[in-house]
């Protein structure tokens, strides 16, 4: 089974499984062209799954994500889930898009469209023209709402970088 692509930019992930099609920046799911709809809890939901591919997402990472620091019970999280999966068409017993992990959270295990079978999601490149680190990529995407604060963090990692690679040459050494 393929991993998702996800697309990071500053305003959240994109992302291109099975019949479906999730773009978080323009808050918009949709199945075969058509919009699926999906309250705004539920879609935070699904996007923070969909930021971390194949990857555990705790009870308390997506409490934190999706309703800030206001003291909710995880019923709440049981009944975004389970709207999600009604959206999606998924079934607990059989998940082919969220897999609880009994007790911990839950998992994004979607196939994407039309990519190739790969180790780990795909990761384009960032704004400031590399890599972007997985961090950086959740750090940008837990700033959505705040495209100045995004790019600043990339700048920052970008600046970074480049220390990295200077510390890192042969000459560098000779100059400390």
């Amino acid at each position: 089974m393929a991993n998702p692509e996800v697309k990071p930019d500053s305003l959240g992930a994109r992302l291109r499984f099975d019949r479906f099609e999730l773009d978080e920046a323009d808050a918009r799911l949709t199945c075969a062209g058509h919009p699926v709809a999906l309250a705004p809890k539920p879609f935070a939901v699904l996007c923070a799954l969909a930021r971390s591919p194949r990857m555990l997402v705790t009870k308390n990472a997506l409490l934190d994500a999706v309703w800030g620091h206001r003291f909710v019970t995880e019923s709440v999280l049981k009944s975004a889930i389970s709207q999600v999966r009604a959206a999606l068409g998924d079934d607990p017993k059989q998940p082919r898009y969220i897999e609880t992990v009994s007790r911990r959270g839950y998992r994004f295990i979607a196939a994407a469209a039309g990519t190739p079978s790969q180790s780990g999601a795909a990761v384009k490149p960032n704004g400031a023209g590399g890599t972007a680190h997985p961090a950086l990529t959740v750090l940008t995407a837990l700033c959505r709402g705040d495209a100045a604060l995004a790019d600043l963090i990339r700048a920052v990692a970008a600046a970074l970088e480049r220390e990295r690679l200077v510390l890192n040459q042969p000459d560098a050494q000779s100059l400390a």
